[in-house]
């Protein structure tokens, strides 16, 4: 396996996520009401909540698609800024641009970013074959299946090692047994590269097999329920009886409002 360098990493210190008091509104309607909550470098952290409780629209505000109403989001103390920070966002659909390789689009950030070359090359062959498309580098995305599709934007969100990785429901259009095999390919790639993730999902079980902390949200007005920690093992054995256990604690709290 190509190993990579310290090179890429940035500053543990980097990736210390706070949020406070995030509140977006349209008009009258609020629908993310003060919500705060800080991430550790190197955390995976996953959200869930109701449909329709704003779960995209939090994504939004935090990758700064959305102007949050009032409150502040800050990286190592410093404002979130696309502009300075890495910020990279896998969305509930795969994307990609049809006219660039698979190998192309993966380096796609990594271009706009201006990398050098070299980093280019090295860390484009690291993270392929991190994610099983290092013989696909020459192919076009309607030239591969579904799975590999979003393995291709996973890659590609991973490549340029944002200081914080958000992710959509990423997995939800997939059948139960590929959803298991990419969601074993993410943790992989989160425990090999120490990214930081917010990764949020409807899907309760997902949210217990990949993540540190569960953080629960409320309907609308959305504010931030209860936290739930991980304590598991990796790998995750999905029928064990504390597996089962945080996942009831999960549901039971997504149950009653």
């Amino acid at each position: 396996m190509v190993k990579i360098k310290a090179v890429f990493m940035p500053d543990p210190a980097s990736a210390d996520i706070k949020v406070t008091s995030l509140t977006k509104s349209f008009g009258d309607l609020t629908v993310l009401d003060n919500i705060s909550f800080s991430i550790r470098q190197g955390e995976m952290v996953a959200f869930v909540g109701p449909t329709g409780c704003g779960k995209t629209t939090f994504l939004n505000c935090l990758a700064g698609l959305t102007p949050a109403t009032s409150g502040s989001i800050t990286i190592a103390g410093v404002p979130a800024d696309p502009a300075v920070h890495n910020l990279a966002y896998v969305f509930q659909e795969p994307t990609a641009l049809p006219w660039l390789t698979v190998a192309e689009n993966i380096a796609f950030g990594m271009r706009i970013k201006r990398m050098p070359s070299p980093a280019i090359r090295e860390r484009l062959a690291a993270i392929a074959e991190l994610v099983g498309l290092a013989d696909m580098g020459n192919l076009y995305p309607n030239q591969i299946s579904a799975s590999m599709m979003q393995r291709l934007a996973v890659a590609r969100a991973f490549a340029v090692h944002p200081d914080l990785l958000l992710m959509d429901e990423p997995y939800g259009q997939m059948d139960v047994k590929l959803r298991f095999y990419l969601e074993d390919e993410l943790v992989r790639l989160w425990q090999t590269l120490q990214s930081t993730v917010l990764f949020v999902t409807h899907n309760i079980e997902e949210a217990v097999y990949i993540a540190d902390r569960i953080l629960v949200l409320s309907a609308k007005p959305t504010t931030i329920k209860a936290e739930v920690p991980v304590n598991l093992p990796r790998p995750r054995d999905v029928v064990s009886q504390e597996f089962l256990n945080i996942r009831r604690t999960v549901t039971e709290l997504i149950r009653w409002w």
